[in-house]
C-alpha cells in the first residue's frame, strides 16, 4: 500500500462484513475517520465503542464515529453499503440471487437518502450485481462498483494454485460475470507461471461453490474475504493503490464483473480474452440478472424530477444543415444534443446553437409522456408499421396531429402540422438515437423538396471526382469503397447518397449513419485487432449493433454472424469513428464522375468484366421502397422529383462491371487500375 491517506469512509450495515470492513480501515490507519450507520444505531454504537479500543490499543490515528442516517454520510469520500434484510435464507442453488425482494427495499432506501452522492460507493450485499444497478440507479451517484467478483478471483487462483501445486502468485486467472451460479471462470485465459494452463473447470467451480459454504457453516456468514474486497475496490477507487479489481460495473449498459484497471483513481476495462464457450457464458449471465432486475426496477426506480416538463432545466441545441437546408434539434438533456454533433458534424454541419427558429425536432427524457402517448394511442383505432426495426404504433387526429408508440424502446412521439416533431423517451441514449434518426429525415424531406434523390450507392471522393457503387445486397459496394478509402480517396457514404442534377453535373452529398463492417470484412482490411482492442479497453461502437457482435469482438470470434432471416450481424460504427478508429477521411459533397458494378465471388481473380448494367429506376429510394423509415409523420413532399434527368446523366459516365475475390491486395491493384485509367 502507498502511504497516500483518505478521507472520511462510511459503511452502512454493522453486520459481519460491515464489522471487518470498519477493523480493516481503522486498523490500517489510511483514512481519517470511518463513520458507521445501521439500522437501529445500537449495533453502530456498540461497534464504535469497540474499534475505539481497538485503535487506541494499536495507536492508530482513525477515528470511529456513530452517524445518525444514511444522508448523513454525503460528505465521505467514499460509502460501503453493506447492509442485510432480515429474511432466511434456504436457497441451496443460487444463493446469493435469495435475498433478491428481501434486500432491494433496504438498497432503494439507502440509494435515495444519498442521491447524487458524487463519491464512490462500494456495494457488498447479495445479490450484489443487481444491488449495485439499483443503487446506481435510484440515487444517480456516478462512481457504483459491487464487489463479489474479485473475491471469485482470489478463490479461483486458490484453488487452481492448490490442484496444480504452484505458489498462488504464479497464477493469472479472472472469474467475471455474476458473483453467483453463472460466474464465467476465463480458463482459455489463465496463465500459470506465463503459459497457458489446463483448468479443471468442473473441479475448480465446485471449488468456487464450497469455500462459501464451508465459511458458512462455521461461522454463519463469509465477512475477512469480501472485506478483504472492499478494501481493494476503495483503495483503488480512491487512487492510493493502481491495481487491476475485478468489480460489478456498468460496461455497455450491462451491469457484470468485470476486471478493471485502476490508474490514479480512474478505470479502464481490460476484460480478458473469451472464448466462444465463455463469451455465451456472459452473455447467459447478463440475461439472467436483466431479467432478475427488471422487477425490481419498475417497483423502486421513481420518475426524476428532471424529466418532468413542469421543472426548469436548462436546454441545449444542435444546428444540423447540408446544402442550404437545416434543421435543430433541442432537448432537456445535453446527450441528444452532444449525439447529434457527433453523429452529423462528420458529413454533415453540425453545431451547437442557442436558436430555436425552423424546423425543429424536440427530444426530451420524460417518462410521463411516454406513458401518456402510449396509452392514448393503445386506447384509439391505431396502425401498425415498422420503424428502425421495432414496431411501432400510430394514430392520427383529425386535424393530422400524428401521436405514435414505440413499446419496445419507450419511445413516444407527437408531431402537429406546421410545428415541431416531439419525442419522448425514459433513458437519454434511446431519445438520442430516435433523435438523430428523425432530425436526419426532416432534412431528407426538406432536400427532396429542392430536388434530390436518394441513389443506393456507396461513394468515394477524390479531389472533387465521385465513384458510385452500385448493386444489390452483397454485392460489395461497402467493400469498394472501404478498399478505395483505404487507398486514399475520401468516403462520402457506404449505402446511400443524396443526388441532384445542377447545371450539366452531379452534386452528391452523403447521407450520414452508422456503418456497418461484417467481421469478416474488417479482418480482412486489417482492422480486426485494433476494433477489438478499442472494445476490451471499454470503448463503445454505436449502440445499434447487435450484443452478439459486441461479445464476438471480445471473444476474439472473426466468423461472420447471421441472423435467421439470412441478414449479417456486423459491427457498426458511428462516423467519427471511420476517422478516429480506422483511419478514413471523409468527404462532405463532390460530383459524380463515374461508377462500378462489382460483384463478390469467392475464390475468383479480381478483373474488368463486359457488360452493359446501367443505373436504373430501381437503384433510387423512393417512398414506396424505403425498408426502415416510412413516412409516419408526413416528413416527406407528397410530389418526389422524377428519376429520369438524373438517369440520362448517369448514363453517360463512364461505367465499369468488375468481379472482386477476397484478396484485399488483389482487389486494390484492380480498383487503383481501373481509377487510375479512366482519371
Amino acid at each position: 500500500m502507498t502511504g497516500a491517506k483518505a478521507g472520511a469512509i462510511g459503511v452502512i450495515g454493522a453486520g459481519a462484513v460491515g464489522q471487518s470492513v470498519t477493523m480493516l480501515l481503522a486498523a490500517g490507519g489510511w483514512c481519517e475517520s470511518v463513520r458507521i450507520v445501521s439500522r437501529t444505531g445500537l449495533s453502530a454504537r456498540a461497534l464504535v465503542t469497540d474499534l475505539e479500543d481497538m485503535c487506541q490499543v494499536t495507536g492508530s490515528p482513525v477515528r470511529a464515529v456513530h452517524a445518525a442516517d444514511p444522508g448523513t454520510l454525503a460528505s465521505c469520500e467514499a460509502v460501503v453499503v453493506c447492509p442485510r434484510a432480515e429474511f432466511t435464507n434456504t436457497s441451496r442453488t443460487n444463493v446469493r440471487m435469495a435475498g433478491l425482494n428481501a434486500n432491494a427495499p433496504v438498497i432503494a432506501s439507502m440509494a435515495t437518502a444519498l442521491a447524487h452522492y458524487q463519491g464512490l460507493v462500494v456495494m457488498v450485499t447479495n445479490p450484489v450485481d443487481i444491488m449495485a444497478r439499483l443503487f446506481a440507479e435510484v440515487s444517480g451517484c456516478p462512481r457504483v462498483y459491487g464487489v463479489g467478483s474479485n473475491t471469485d478471483t482470489a478463490r479461483y487462483r486458490l484453488a487452481l494454485a492448490r490442484v496444480l501445486s504452484v505458489p498462488v502468485a504464479e497464477v493469472e486467472g479472472h472469474v467475471i460475470g455474476e458473483h453467483g451460479d453463472q460466474a464465467v471462470v476465463c480458463a482459455s485465459a489463465t496463465r500459470v507461471k506465463g503459459r497457458p494452463a489446463e483448468v479443471p473447470v468442473g473441479q475448480v467451480r465446485r471449488e468456487l461453490a464450497d469455500r462459501p459454504a464451508r465459511i458458512n457453516a462455521g461461522l454463519g456468514r463469509t465477512r475477512c474475504g469480501p472485506a478483504g474486497a472492499v478494501i481493494a475496490a476503495l483503495r483503488a477507487g480512491l487512487g492510493l493503490d493502481d491495481r487491476v479489481v475485478e468489480l460489478s460495473v456498468n460496461h455497455e449498459r450491462r451491469w457484470i464483473g468485470i476486471p478493471l484497471r485502476f490508474t490514479a483513481g480512474t478505470p479502464s476495462v481490460c476484460l480478458p480474452r473469451l472464448d466462444t464457450a465463455e463469451a455465451r457464458q456472459l452473455v447467459a449471465a447478463d440475461v439472467k440478472l436483466r431479467d432478475a432486475y427488471e422487477p425490481l426496477a419498475r417497483l423502486h426506480i421513481p420518475v426524476r424530477p428532471s424529466w418532468k416538463e413542469k421543472t426548469a432545466v436548462t436546454r441545449t441545441a444542435t444546428r444540423i444543415a447540408t446544402a442550404a437546408q437545416a434543421v435543430t434539434v433541442t432537448s432537456n438533456t445535453p446527450v441528444v444534443t452532444e449525439w447529434a454533433i457527433r453523429y452529423f458534424g462528420p458529413w454533415w454541419n453540425a453545431t451547437s446553437t442557442t436558436a430555436d427558429d425552423g424546423p425543429q425536432v424536440i427530444a426530451d427524457v420524460n417518462p410521463d409522456k411516454v406513458t401518456e402517448i402510449a396509452q392514448r394511442v393503445a386506447d384509439h383505432a391505431h396502425e401498425e408499421t415498422v420503424y428502425a426495426n421495432t414496431s411501432m404504433f400510430f394514430d392520427r387526429d383529425d386535424d393530422g396531429t400524428v401521436l405514435a408508440s414505440q413499446p419496445d424502446d419507450k419511445l413516444a412521439y407527437r408531431a402537429e402540422p406546421g410545428g415541431p416533431l416531439r419525442i419522448y423517451g425514459c433513458e437519454d441514449v434511446p431519445v438520442a438515437l430516435a433523435a438523430a434518426r428523425l432530425a436526419r429525415e426532416a432534412v431528407r424531406g426538406q432536400l427532396v423538396a429542392d430536388g434530390w434523390s436518394i441513389l443506393h450507392a456507396s461513394a468515394v471522393v477524390r479531389d472533387g471526382q465521385t465513384v458510385l457503387t452500385l448493386g444489390d445486397k452483397g454485392a460489395g459496394k461497402t467493400t469498394v469503397g472501404l478498399l478505395l478509402s483505404r487507398a486514399g480517396w475520401q468516403l462520402l457514404a457506404n449505402d446511400r447518397v443524396f443526388i441532384r442534377r445542377e447545371d450539366d453535373r452531379l452534386r452528391v452529398l452523403p447521407w450520414p449513419s452508422a456503418a456497418a463492417i461484417g467481421l469478416g470484412l474488417l479482418d480482412a482490411l486489417g482492422w480486426y485487432d485494433q476494433v477489438r482492442d478499442r472494445v476490451q479497453r471499454g470503448e463503445q461502437l454505436h449502440p445499434t449493433q447487435h450484443q452478439k457482435v459486441t461479445d464476438a469482438l471480445h471473444a476474439g470470434s472473426r466468423t461472420p454472424l447471421w441472423k435467421e432471416s439470412g441478414k449479417e450481424l456486423k459491427p457498426q460504427f458511428f462516423p467519427d469513428q471511420l476517422g478516429t478508429w480506422l483511419g478514413l477521411a471523409l468527404a462532405t459533397e463532390g460530383q459524380a464522375a463515374r461508377i462500378f458494378f462489382p460483384k463478390i465471388t469467392p475464390g475468383a481473380e479480381p478483373a474488368v468484366l463486359d457488360g452493359d448494367r446501367t443505373v436504373a429506376a430501381g437503384d433510387f429510394f423512393t417512398a414506396g421502397t424505403e425498408d426502415r423509415y416510412p413516412d409516419v409523420f408526413g416528413l416527406l413532399p407528397p410530389d418526389l422529383p422524377g428519376t429520369e434527368p438524373l438517369l440520362e446523366l448517369l448514363g453517360e459516365l463512364p461505367r465499369q462491371a468488375m468481379v472482386l475475390g477476397h484478396d484485399v491486395k488483389a482487389n486494390t491493384s484492380l480498383l487503383a487500375h481501373v481509377t487510375d485509367a479512366n482519371a
